[in-house]
């Protein structure tokens, strides 16, 4: 009998040994790769002589145990994880809502004067208040108070309907 049959026989104590890892759903793929890791490096002769060496057994279980930890990362769906999937389709109509809104906000803006556009883009991005915005540019207070209030009426016409909508979670009506 060759020695990887000697070893295959105490194949249910293996898969308890990869169990009391904390791996159920696995165990019995480890131990099948803990055998060809066995085989490729040539260990078989060191776990199998007379006796089974179960010390050294257990410490090749472990490694490839480990090694499937580290790459288990994104490999393996539960099939639990599966009931989600309806969530993930929610979330699909929400993103797209979202773009829609996006692109309008931007093709509204692509509309306007190069200094309204520049002056709202500067305190949208920035975070800077309208006074700061001020001081930077020399641009007078009222000036950019103004401007930055018919920007934002104006994108509340362009898209004001679709962001209630969107707020409301009634995604289907924006288009």
């Amino acid at each position: 009998m060759d020695k990887l049959t000697i070893l295959a026989k105490q194949h249910k104590d293996w898969v308890r040994i990869v169990n009391s890892f904390g791996e159920y759903f696995l165990a019995d793929d480890i131990v099948q790769e803990t055998y060809i890791k066995i085989i490729r490096l040539n260990h078989i002769d060191k776990i199998v002589t007379d006796t089974i060496n179960k010390s050294m057994m257990w410490l090749v279980l472990r490694s490839v145990y480990i090694d499937h930890i580290r790459a288990k990362k994104n490999d393996c769906v539960s099939i639990n994880e599966c009931f989600d999937l309806q969530y993930t389709e929610h979330n699909l109509q929400k993103d797209e809502a979202f773009s829609l809104i996006e692109q309008k906000l931007q093709d509204e803006m692509n509309n306007w004067h190069h200094y309204d556009k520049m002056l709202f883009n500067l305190y949208r991005e920035s975070k800077l208040s309208m006074r700061e915005i001020a001081e930077a540019t020399g641009i007078h207070y009222t000036s950019i108070f103004h401007t930055l209030k018919r920007c934002k009426k104006r994108l509340q016409e362009a898209v004001g309907e679709d962001y209630q909508d969107y707020l409301n979670k009634d995604f289907e009506l924006i288009k």
